[in-house]
């Protein structure tokens, strides 16, 4: 892990490591296992540091050796020192799991940054469902991921539905829990509190929507829509689909936590480039 500060003001190098997030656990790590730099040279806790310095932290987090490193290519479209965004292709998971050990995103990722000599594990900021397709943002580090993790993530998807939207805009806010199956979900007056903004781009026998989630629950999408009576169009689990999921995260926008430049990502699925006969997006 390397991260990199320009100091603003006249501080010590302890109180501007707080004033920045660093925890004391991660503190701790960097005092015994990692190097604090000041213009280059070598510095501890206390060292003065004043407006124009340069302030670097090294240290190596503990790879974790039970990911598999899977070989098969990540499509990156975002990259920097400090995070990447990439596309993940439908019907693979995010994760490992005993069904999934071998391949999923973060063996693919694991490799990929073994072979780019980054020194980290992989921190999925966003996951998405197996089934779903799209933008998951990836940082090459814990503290990055925590610096992430307390920003504003702007998150956008777009899905084919079955059937002609009633309205042209909505918000669908019923609260979900587990359904009595082993990943299925459900609407229920006991679940948790669930919002899922849409807008509809085109609606003829199937409608193209833009949704936006506001709040993360499991298949909140999919489970929303499905209870409209307007399942996604290739859900297994909602609706009746034997094709692929029509749901795919596009769009994905922040404040780069290091460069306060706003990231914006796009990327379209390949089944909306595939039926432009269909839509005019």
């Amino acid at each position: 892990m390397r991260l990199q500060f320009i100091i603003d003001k006249d501080d010590v190098v302890k109180n501007f490591l707080k004033r920045n997030h660093i925890s004391k656990r991660l503190g701790r790590k960097i005092k015994w296992n990692g190097t604090i730099y000041i213009n280059g040279l070598e510095a501890g806790n206390w060292f003065s540091i004043h407006p124009g310095d340069v302030l670097e932290i090294h240290f190596d987090e503990e790879i974790n050796s039970e990911i598999v490193a899977s070989p098969w290519p990540v499509e990156v479209l975002f990259e920097d020192e400090y995070l990447l965004v990439v596309n993940k292709p439908a019907n693979l998971a995010s994760q490992p799991s005993h069904k999934y050990y071998e391949d999923n995103l973060i063996s693919r990722l694991k490799f990929y940054f073994e072979k780019n000599n980054i020194n980290s594990n992989v921190h999925l900021v966003n996951r998405l469902d197996l089934s779903t397709s799209g933008l998951v943002l990836v940082a090459k580090n814990g503290f990055v991921h925590h610096l992430l993790m307390k920003t504003a993530i702007d998150k956008k998807y777009l899905a084919v539905v079955e059937g002609k939207m009633p309205t042209a805009s909505g918000v669908i806010a019923l609260p979900i829990e587990r359904d009595n199956h082993p990943i299925k979900r459900k609407v229920s007056a006991e679940g948790k509190h669930s919002v899922t903004e849409f807008r509809v781009i085109k609606s003829e026998d199937q409608s193209l929507l833009e949704l936006t989630l506001r709040t993360g629950r499991c298949h909140q999408i999919r489970v929303h829509l499905s209870s409209l009576k307007h399942p996604i169009v290739g859900d297994k689990l909602y609706g009746t689909g034997k094709d692929v999921l029509m749901l795919h995260a596009f769009l994905i926008k922040f404040i780069h936590p290091f460069t306060n430049k706003v990231v914006k990502i796009v990327n379209y699925p390949d089944w909306l480039k595939n039926n432009d006969h269909l839509w005019d997006y």
